[in-house]
């Protein structure tokens, strides 16, 4: 055990700040609490004899079944060695103290960790049948084998002449540290100088041990309750705060307001209020107690076994089938004893409400506190106000007005002439005509003391809804998307479609329609739709009030909707986004929805921060300078992580196994009084880049998170905005699998580069194959057609010239020697020769191509002759090898017009030309070492019609070659051609 408990006094410093205002109001009938039961289908443990709220806020359950928690939503069975428990109470640290049948005491540490007391004197202890811890950390329990002491790690038991073989046992350390113990017979006060128990002096005292918030001491039995006379102490201190939460009572227990609540009466609760037990007079129970459950359709079960108070100010009862539950609502119902359900309210001036049955007539007047009261010998069939705010009483024949205190009366009109029973649907004040509508007139007009017809006036032909303007205006609906202002006699239309079926008008600082899709406001000719359509709370609103404060309250589908000043000015600003809002609903004791019945006012405002909300389900009364609310912070805790391949507690940093791909995250806050309420941000550090709103979900879900470290953290906020103090985190670690370690993406990521690199080497060979198929056929074609061109010349052209050159020969031997003709015969015959010879070298050129070698070489000499300041080298490398004919001539091409660039336009002192032969390639290289040039300067050159390298790059394109030219100004130029082997040597 921990060697040192918080003290009680400063205790009761830390938890008096988070004490609620008040417990639940004795005023307010059992039947109108929130009252829930949860049973056996619901998990929870049968015939539990003991409860305990940790500080954490869990809800503990003892019984023979085992120790159940309950965070609100879940009762989870707690795993411990033995099971059977008798006893259970929360210590100031944290701890929950378990006391089992006949087999001792044990501790259950926050942390899980389960600490046997004194485990060699657990004999001693026995059955616990209560147990407390005083200021000095000892823990005290009485058994049927008496009082018993742990300290220093032993039970001790205290001398005393008691009979402790009783089932009516108690024990209580009050403020003071002083030890109270009871049997069915007597009180005793533990001497700590004496180390005994002395009988309390008095005589006979029986009953179970409480204690009223003053501190007072009071036996409890089921006939009654007394006070038990306590030594003077000085100063009176009250008991601690934290009292009634640490330890479920099994005879009764007095709320944080001193009500006392006591069970078995003689069987289910009861409950005497405090204004009961002042001066601490005797209790008598069948005498005193104002209310009771014991009928088995009020509880689980009317077999009561322990009653507590929780930090939330709920009342819990463990019973012998399940547990129950009874909280305060936000609203208080009228209950209204009505045939119908359906009414007309409206308030009189001095903030009185007033409800009007339409079946019956029956007028009532509600008042907070009290039962509703029928008003004998008035009848009104609906409510209205004028402009003064004085009360219309609208009746059969008459509309009665009560204006403070004082009473009048406007006569109904006679259809025909004759004195009729009206049924009156609905009166209003314009500030000019007081409007009714009846069943017998239809809608008529009270102007100047005379009733008119609707004739009278420019109305639409159709009114389902109507709401009056400033003086003399009335705004009218007409269920078929529009809206028509009635102002003085004139009328103007608006366009309301965008609400759907109007549920009502509501005019003020903005003139507000309502209908199925939402709410709108008036923004010149327009309505514009706050937030988006079909917000289920803000869906058919019947009622609205602006209240001083400038926050509106709604009357809708839901509830009742809250809707703050700043949140109602922004949405106004930008009523595109979602409205802010806060909702009263069913949980807080709503009936059912806004009424819709007769189109009549559904929330009314009494002033003194009072409202009435007429509901489906009846009447009911918020207020607000009342209004209970949750300030106790909720505690968020982690519970655990689960995965594919299992589930581990969240109460230490974890290491997850490989391929925990898949996480879900379990968590809670414990929340007792509304945990439907409760809503979860979460975000798990390297995935979330911000917070996840998860709502009222208690896991959070995440796939394919991959290896690493993360850390999960969580927050809650309880149903009426209460922050939790703190935000819970785990650590936690992610294995990685051998597939997703680095060495294995390493080696993944080189083959696939192999790879990639394999398949770009094999496309490469394949497209220059492709690439060289289609040279080499574009070459075999060209030197096909080079070798048409050439026997075209030898079998056409030489022939016709070497005949032509035979005439002419003959045409000479004709002739005389000497002669001026025969000379000149044998000079053309000379160039017809000459020609024959030439064109017989075309064609063997054609056929077999040119010297490459040999053009360069004389090119570039003769160019060092007509340049002399740039010398001329030309080399050969490599095994000479015969070339194809195509080649041969781009070649020689290429080669004699970079040579002619680097002497003519380079200004070079050296040119060099060296001819490459390479199994795989054939390349020719020009260098020279003149002024170079850019890529602007070729460009400004082909403007102006030089081409030199512009063709140089055609050709080699077209041979399927690759031509590279580097040049840079005053570095020189080199030009390089190769000739892929496959294209140069011919097969």
């Amino acid at each position: 055990m921990r060697t040192r408990l918080l003290l009680p006094a400063l205790l009761w410093c830390a938890l008096a700040a988070q004490r609620p205002a008040s417990a639940l109001d004795a005023r307010i009938p059992f039947k109108d609490l929130n009252h829930v039961s949860w049973t056996d289908k619901d998990g929870v443990p049968q015939n539990s004899r003991s409860m305990a709220q940790t500080r954490d806020g869990w809800l503990w359950v003892g019984s023979k079944d085992g120790l159940y928690r309950f965070d609100g939503v879940r009762f989870e069975r707690y795993p411990l060695a033995r099971n059977q428990i008798n006893f259970l109470r929360a210590l100031p640290n944290g701890d929950l103290l378990i006391g089992y049948y006949f087999d001792g005491v044990s501790l259950l540490h926050p942390n899980g960790k389960v600490e046997d007391l004194g485990r060699p004197d657990m004999h001693r202890v026995g059955s616990p049948y209560a147990m407390d811890i005083d200021s000095e950390g000892a823990i005290w329990a009485v058994s049927d084998t008496g009082l018993h002491r742990y300290r220093r790690g032993r039970w001790e038991t205290i001398p005393s002449e008691a009979d402790w073989s009783t089932d009516d046992l108690s024990m209580l350390i009050d403020q003071y540290d002083r030890v109270w113990v009871s049997n069915a017979q007597q009180i005793y006060l533990l001497d700590r100088a004496a180390g005994r128990l002395h009988r309390l002096p008095g005589g006979a005292l029986p009953g179970n041990l409480v204690q009223a918030p003053d501190g007072q001491l009071w036996a409890l039995s089921p006939r009654g309750a007394r006070a038990v006379p306590m030594p003077p102490t000085g100063q009176q201190m009250p008991r601690r705060p934290e009292f009634n939460q640490v330890e479920g009572s099994r005879a009764g227990q007095f709320d944080r307001d001193g009500n006392l609540w006591t069970l078995q009466c003689p069987i289910g609760i009861c409950r005497v209020p405090k204004e009961q037990l002042q001066g601490g007079q005797p209790v008598q129970l069948p005498r005193d107690a104002a209310e009771r459950l014991d009928q088995y359709w009020q509880l689980s079960s009317v077999a009561v076994n322990a009653i507590l108070e929780d930090r939330e100010g709920n009342i819990w009862v463990a019973t012998h089938a399940g547990i129950d539950r009874f909280r305060m609502n936000k609203l208080a119902p009228a209950n209204i004893p009505s045939r119908s359900g359906v009414f007309s309210i409206a308030a009189d001036t001095e903030g009185q409400l007033w409800a009007a049955e339409y079946s019956d007539g029956t007028l009532w007047k509600v008042t907070p506190g009290l039962p509703p009261q029928p008003q004998p010998g008035r009848y009104a069939q609906v409510l209205g106000k004028d402009r003064d705010g004085a009360l219309l009483l609208a009746g059969k024949r008459e509309i009665t007005r009560i204006y403070r205190g004082a009473s009048s009366t406007i006569a109904l009109p006679m259809p025909k002439g004759e004195a009729t029973d009206l049924s009156v649907l609905g009166v209003l004040d314009d500030g000019k005509a007081l409007w009714m509508m009846s069943m017998q007139t239809g809608l008529m007009a009270l102007v100047d003391g005379k009733w008119l017809p609707r004739s009278a006036f420019n109305l639409p032909p159709v009114i389902t809804m109507s709401a009056p303007g400033d003086t003399g205006q009335l705004w009218l609906s007409h269920n078929d998307g529009a809206l028509s202002l009635f102002d003085n006699g004139k009328l103007s239309a608006f366009d309301i479609r965008l609400v759907g079926a109007e549920s009502g008008i509501f005019p003020g600082p903005q003139l507000v329609v309502a209908g199925e899709h939402g709410i709108a406001v008036r923004r010149g000719r327009q309505f514009e739709l706050l937030g988006p359509p079909d917000v289920e709370a803000l869906r058919n609103v019947t009622g609205i009030t602006l209240l001083p404060d400038g926050d509106r309250w709604l009357n809708g589908a839901k509830g009742l909707v809250h809707i703050r000043r700043e949140d109602w000015d922004a949405a106004l600003r930008q009523p595109q986004l979602p409205l802010k809002y806060a909702l009263i609903d069913a949980q807080e004791g709503y009936p059912g929805r806004a009424a819709f019945d007769n189109r009549l006012a559904t929330m009314v405002n009494v002033g003194n921060e009072r409202l009435w909300v007429r509901a489906s389900g009846g009447l009911v009364r918020l207020d607000l300078n009342n209004l209970q609310t949750n300030t106790v912070r909720p505690t968020v805790q982690l519970l655990r992580v689960a995965t594919p391949a299992g589930s581990y507690p969240a109460d230490a940093a974890l290491r997850l196994p490989p391929d925990s791909r898949n996480i879900t995250f379990e968590y809670t806050a414990p929340g007792l009084r509304k945990p439907e309420g409760m809503r979860f941000q979460y975000q798990l550090d390297g995935v979330d880049k911000e917070w996840q709103d998860a709502g009222t979900r208690r896991a959070a879900y995440y796939t394919n998170v991959g290896p690493g470290s993360y850390t999960f953290r969580v927050r809650a906020v309880n149903e009426d905005g209460m922050v939790s103090e703190s935000t819970a985190s785990l650590a936690l670690d992610i294995a990685p699998s051998v597939t997703q370690t680095w060495w294995f993406r390493l080696l993944c990521a080189a083959a696939l580069a192999g790879l990639v690199f394999a398949l770009h080497k094999y496309r490469l060979r394949i497209a220059t194959r492709r690439i060289t198929r289609q040279v080499q056929t574009r070459m075999q074609a060209g030197l096909a057609e080079r070798e048409r061109i050439a026997r075209t010349l030898h079998d056409t052209f030489l022939q016709s010239v070497q005949g032509l050159a035979l005439q002419i020969h003959a045409v000479i031997l004709g002739l005389p020697e000497g002669g001026e003709a025969r000379t000149l015969l044998q000079k053309v015959l000379g160039s017809a020769n000459q020609a024959m010879n030439e064109g017989r070298d075309q064609v063997q050129q054609l056929r077999r191509g040119s010297d490459p070698e040999r053009k360069i070489k004389h090119l570039g000499e003769y160019l060092a002759v007509l340049h002399p300041a740039t010398g001329f080298a030309f080399s050969i490398d490599g095994q000479r090898r015969d070339l194809s004919v195509v080649v041969q001539e781009e070649l020689s091409e290429i080669g004699q017009e970079a040579l002619r660039n680097a002497f003519q336009h380079a200004d070079a002192a050296q040119v060099s030309a060296e001819i490459c032969y390479a199994a795989d390639v054939v390349t020719l290289r020009i260098v020279d070492d003149g002024k170079g040039y850019d890529e602007q300067q070729l460009q400004t050159s082909v403007q102006l019609g030089r081409w030199g390298v512009l063709g140089m790059r055609e050709r080699a394109s077209n041979l399927g070659a690759r031509l590279i030219v580097v040049s840079k100004p005053g570095q020189g130029t080199w030009v390089e051609l190769n000739v892929p082997g496959q294209l140069a040597y011919p097969a």
